[in-house]
């Protein structure tokens, strides 16, 4: 049903007639059209979790027209074990992407919601409030696009030419926007929209101020929120970060081949793995050439579960999945074994990163349609795409991906056919709020050198810059959390020193731990090589590079959950 016609509209005309005699309370609800709706949890929590309260915020769609159709985002709060009065909520402000959900669905909410965050909030004496933005995860609309989760299931299956799967995809979203423009104005959802939600939800919560926690384009969230509502925010942690005065779509060739080459070069740099992988970027370009003459099917069991799925891997499939997987600074001492394995036509170490790329292709709470409506407002109306496009032709052989992807995008934004946003979405925000800016090196999505030109802009604020850590800090070391702790307890305190110190330390117990699994990796391979083996020796093989504090994790149980980052597709954030 369209807007036009919907009950929403025709009540709201009703209630314009009448006006003139209604109630005082009933003014007040036309006056005051958000609320803040306590809901019983729609997920199970376990005796462990701190006390959890949860809602629905409603807002209006269109915040310039506050009679009109509403909307709902989830909003969960876990309460502090000791609450400290004098200190204000940490508000996590999603999972990024734009589009991505924060897993709050019944069949995805575990503990990493609080987890991850504990110790700059709950343990800390302060409630921690997570949220999906509009239009994400369990928001009213779910601006998630069904028809290109159906397609892509189908289309990477199926050996297509880059033109074919952008034909494909291209159909998919023209009826993706068919079908959602009935149900929502496709132009209501961007960061300035979400700002005015977070004022919203402050406003029914009665916290005078927030704490702010932004992870990738949810970082944007914050900054936007801190320019518009500067008495609305206390302090702000921006992990990650997505900055508004970088045009990153303008540069994308650059950064995607830049994030390739820190993958070859992390080889590169240590002589152990270089004598033993030589001429990596090489190796990877012929093979991205062979794989596209000659695509290899991959059977992998970990995408539908109980099935084997035929992921047919092109050149240009692998350079997606290869960049996706450089999201986790792990992947990037696994790279040069998965070259060589690929170059004998197998991909067992592949597969994982086969699984976690179609998991986010077609994961059906991200809400997709919101990322493009974001870009298409914000980004998009600042891009020079022809000169995009010049730069992604120069770009060689790794580059391939990158130049459908601009003409993706672009497609993207005549379908949705939305306003420009105005030329403040494209400023440097220049708040006054303290922040700690905090990046990861490798980082591929987000260059580091940007962010760090780009925080120049902040006149109070602190950096972090993780050298060997890649795509959200916080879930990668428990020195980046703790100094997030710090921060938000003075932010007038510096933490640099003693962040780089704890680093330092955690660094060192990390290279102790590898030496140790190398010892035991090479014992192993001595005692197999023994007609018998020692009786009793129970030591499993480990899989170097994990972090101290990660070494109980499994694939399937997560001890610290990584934000789902990035657009579900593309290179492009």
């Amino acid at each position: 049903m369209s807007a036009r016609f919907s009950p929403a509209t025709l009540l709201l005309s009703l209630t314009l007639l009448l006006a003139a005699g209604c109630a005082p309370e009933e003014q007040a609800q036309v006056a005051n059209p958000n609320r803040l709706i306590p809901k019983p949890c729609w997920f199970e929590t376990e005796n462990n979790w701190p006390t959890t309260q949860c809602y629905m915020m409603e807002v209006p769609e269109n915040h310039a027209k506050p009679a009109g159709r509403k909307i709902q985002f989830p909003v969960v709060r876990f309460f502090a074990t000791i609450t400290d009065p004098d200190k204000e909520p940490l508000l996590h402000l999603g999972a990024g992407g734009p589009g991505a959900s924060m897993g709050l669905e019944p069949e995805n909410a575990s503990d990493w919601l609080w987890v991850n965050y504990a110790g700059m909030s709950i343990e800390d004496g302060r409630d921690l409030i997570v949220i999906d933005p509009r239009g994400t995860g369990m928001a009213t609309p779910k601006l998630a696009c069904d028809e290109f989760v159906k397609d892509a299931d189908l289309a990477f299956t199926r050996n297509l030419s880059t033109d074919e799967e952008s034909r494909v995809f291209t159909y998919s979203m023209e009826r993706c926007y068919s079908r959602l423009s009935e149900i929502a104005d496709l132009a209501q959802y961007n960061s300035a929209a979400v700002a005015r939600d977070v004022e919203a939800l402050r406003q029914a919560l009665g916290v005078p101020k927030l704490n702010l926690y932004g992870v990738s384009y949810a970082s944007r969230y914050a900054l936007t929120f801190a320019r518009d509502f500067p008495d609305s925010v206390r302090a702000m942690v921006l992990n990650s970060a997505v900055f508004p005065n970088i045009i990153y779509t303008q540069q994308l060739p650059q950064d995607v081949i830049a994030a390739y080459q820190r993958g070859i070069d992390y080889c590169g740099k240590n002589a152990e793995c270089n004598k033993r992988y030589p001429d990596l970027k090489r190796r990877l370009e012929a093979l991205v050439q062979q794989l596209d003459e000659s695509p290899l099917t991959v059977d992998t069991s970990n995408i539908h579960p109980g099935k084997q799925y035929p992921f047919v891997l092109s050149g240009q499939r692998l350079l997606r999945v290869l960049f996706q997987a450089l999201y986790n600074e792990n992947f990037y001492k696994e790279l040069p074994a998965i070259i060589e394995e690929l170059e004998a036509e197998q991909a067992e170490l592949l597969k994982p990163s086969i699984a976690s790329f179609m998991g986010l292709v077609l994961d059906p709470n991200f809400g997709d349609a919101a990322g493009i409506s974001h870009f298409c407002y914000e980004e998009a109306p600042f891009v020079d795409f022809e000169l995009a496009r010049q730069s992604a032709a120069t770009s060689g052989i790794l580059g391939g991906s990158v130049r459908s992807d601009i003409d993706m995008l672009q497609i993207q934004c005549r379908i949705w056919a939305i306003p420009s946003a105005p030329l403040m979405e494209s400023r440097a925000i220049k708040t006054e709020i303290p922040a700690l800016v905090m990046h990861g090196a490798l980082d591929p999505v987000l260059s580091a050198d940007d962010a760090n030109t780009a925080r120049k802009k902040l006149p109070n604020h602190q950096w972090l810059l993780f050298p060997q850590l890649a795509h959200d800090v916080i879930s990668a070391s428990d020195c980046a959390e703790q100094a997030a702790a710090s921060f938000l307890d003075a932010p007038d305190q510096s933490v640099v020193e003693t962040a780089a110190s704890c680093r330092s330390d955690e660094l060192a117990r990390q290279a102790e731990l590898e030496q140790k699994i190398a010892e035991m990796e090479a014992e192993r391979a001595r005692e197999e090589s023994q007609p018998a083996t020692k009786e009793g020796d129970q030591s499993a093989k480990t899989d170097s590079g994990v972090l101290p504090a990660e070494k109980e994790q499994t694939e399937s149980e997560p001890l610290r959950h990584q934000s789902p980052t990035g657009s579900r597709y593309s290179e492009a954030h």
